[in-house]
This record gives structure tokens, C-alpha cells and sequence, in this order.
């Protein structure tokens, strides 16, 4: 009878895993379940932040871990220059404070903004993304990890 090796992650290897990713308060923001199941990838590709792929090396099928992901390496610090009063003409659609509205840039692309206050004729936008600034908790668990092969490595 063959023995299975357990292969451990290392960057080349497919691996596949599940995860969910919280904010400090716990809040459930993102998951291989809101995505379909688990997630197969080739760790070290960049299909997670950096600090994901690297402190899944070394673990094994059946594990898991928690990595706290810092603004840096997922939406950017917060950012308070990114607050504007735009014309309340300039949005389509009905402007309610705490809701998300799009609304064209000097470049003419919609671009999607919290609204954080009315005034008459104005409104007070928020252009950063709602995870700005935030530490993002990856809870990952892995199921399985193989050896690429060409055929998966595309």
C-alpha cells in the first residue's frame, strides 16, 4: 500500500482553500462562500495580498490560520482629502446620506461615492473605498495542496 505524501505550501504549489475575511468588529465582509466555495490558485501569483500567500507557506491540508492584513497591502489608508462637495446636479439617481452613488470624475467616469450629507443644492461625497483604512482579518483553512503542472499553471 502507498503512503500519500502531505505536501505543505510552498509559492509554485495549487492550493485550495477557504477563507473568510472579518473587520475587527467581526463584521464578515468577503468569503469563498459569498464566491462559490473554496478557491484553488497558485500560491505566490498574487491571487490574495501579499501578506496571505506568505504566511500560508508552510501549512498543510486540514490547517488554519488568521492573517491580519494591514491598509497597506488592501484598499489604502483613509484617505480625508478624498471628501468632496460636488452639485448636487451632477448625481443621478436619488442622493441619501449613508447610501453609495456614482458620479462623473474630470474625466467622465462614474466613479461610486458615499454620500455623508445634503446641503441644498450640494452634497458632501466620500470617494474611499469603504475598506480604506481598515485591518482586514484572512481566517483561510486549507483543504488540499498538489504540485502545479503546466496544463494548471496557465
Amino acid at each position: 500500500m502507498e503512503k500519500k505524501v502531505l505536501l505543505r505550501v510552498e509559492y509554485g504549489r495549487l492550493v485550495e482553500m477557504e477563507y473568510q475575511v472579518r473587520l475587527s468588529s467581526g463584521k464578515i465582509v468577503d468569503s469563498s462562500e459569498k464566491s462559490g466555495g473554496s478557491v484553488t490558485f497558485i500560491c505566490g501569483k498574487g491571487n490574495f495580498p501579499k501578506p496571505v500567500e506568505e504566511n500560508i507557506v508552510g501549512l498543510a491540508p486540514g490547517e488554519k490560520k488568521v492573517i491580519f492584513v494591514s491598509p497597506n497591502h488592501t484598499y489604502g489608508h483613509y484617505d480625508p482629502r478624498k471628501i468632496s462637495l460636488v452639485a448636487l446636479e451632477r448625481i443621478s439617481g436619488k442622493a441619501e446620506v449613508g447610501k453609495v452613488v456614482k458620479v462623473s470624475d474630470e474625466y467622465g467616469l462614474r466613479r461610486p461615492a458615499l454620500v455623508k450629507s445634503l446641503w441644498g443644492s450640494a452634497i458632501m461625497l466620500d470617494f474611499n473605498h469603504p475598506l480604506a483604512g481598515k485591518t482586514l482579518h484572512f481566517e483561510v483553512f486549507v483543504k488540499d495542496v498538489r504540485v502545479t503542472t503546466t496544463q494548471e499553471d496557465i
